[in-house]
């Protein structure tokens, strides 16, 4: 055999991936459902028990496939979860799908779009969030990808935000450091409520719904600085009445009792 037609035999296309891999054989229909049965066996072993506690058998149990199976298509664990992780995180990316039926200049509806794709993945699969936040912080490897997805996401509004407020004449840099201010409170939220479950923020059951339209009208606000029209409102209305001075409806102001300090001028 000569050398050349022995290295064309040795470099084939991954199926999978599109990755050039050495010595591999392209993979058949049949190979390919078994890779991505093992890749759903884990994303469901992982939303149960976490990425520290899941076992190659463990997966291969979950899929129904031999043991031995496991390492034909991933050479560790740690590759498939980045894999699973990395096709969950699609999700968030996919802006014509979230967006789809929305104004490009509707910016409360686009806030809220975006928002409930992200509060669905925490309600559906907090085990999932958990592992992102993990893997982001003992993976290096992983932890690049983790952020390089959220800083695109955030780049949609960074975008325009030199278009949405000419005369503050913001810098790329700035807008980018505003819109990741403004989205770390979503997050924040999402993982103590979802994750944490902290018992203070837990006294009060929110729906997919609720929690969407809280965290959208509070990012518009501290961006536009000012509400969403009240009709868009179904759950956070009372949002108008938090500002000084505010009047609650069918109340009376209270009478205070001026300061010590004012009363004695």
């Amino acid at each position: 055999m000569s050398g050349r037609r022995a290295r064309n035999q040795a470099v084939n296309v991954d199926a999978g991936n599109g990755i050039a891999a050495a010595g591999r054989p392209a993979r058949s229909a049949r190979g390919e459902q078994a890779r991505a049965r093992l890749k759903e066996a884990a994303a469901r072993v992982l939303e149960r028990v976490g990425y520290r506690q899941m076992r190659v058998a463990d997966v291969t149990r979950e899929a129904g496939v031999a043991s031995g199976l496991f390492y034909h298509y991933f050479p560790d664990l740690k590759t498939l979860t980045i894999e699973v992780l990395q096709d969950f995180m699609q999700r968030f990316e996919a802006i014509d799908e979230i967006e789809r039926g929305v104004a490009k200049g509707d910016w409360y509806a686009r806030m809220h779009a975006h928002n409930r794709a992200v509060v669905e993945s925490f309600v559906r699969n907090p085990g999932i969030m958990r592992c992102m936040v993990q893997l982001g912080d003992e993976e290096p490897e992983f932890g690049e990808l983790w952020r390089a997805s959220y800083h695109r996401r955030l780049e949609l509004l960074a975008r325009a935000m030199p278009r949405l407020f000419p005369q503050a004449g913001l810098c790329a840099a700035q807008a980018h450091l505003v819109t990741t201010m403004l989205a770390g409170m979503g997050e924040h939220l999402l993982s103590e409520y979802y994750i944490v479950r902290a018992p203070a923020l837990r006294e009060i059951e929110l729906g997919e719904e609720e929690m969407t339209e809280w965290i959208s009208v509070m990012f518009y606000r501290a961006l536009f600085l000012e509400n969403p029209p009240p009709e868009r409102l179904k759950h956070a209305a009372l949002v108008e009445h938090l500002r000084r001075g505010a009047e609650v409806p069918g109340k009376k102001p209270k009478q205070t009792t001026p300061d010590r300090e004012d009363a004695l001028s």
